[in-house]
């Protein structure tokens, strides 16, 4: 799965962005919801 064997790097930026994705996805998924069912 893993083609890149360059960086063997543990802390894999994939996840770094995986879990700011979530964190800013959770919010701004209510403020979306929020703003079709207050329209």
């Amino acid at each position: 799965m893993q083609d890149n064997n360059g960086s063997q790097d543990p802390f894999n930026f994939t996840y770094l962005t995986a879990g700011l994705l979530t964190l800013l996805a959770l919010p701004l998924m209510h403020v979306i919801l929020g703003w079709i069912v207050f329209l």
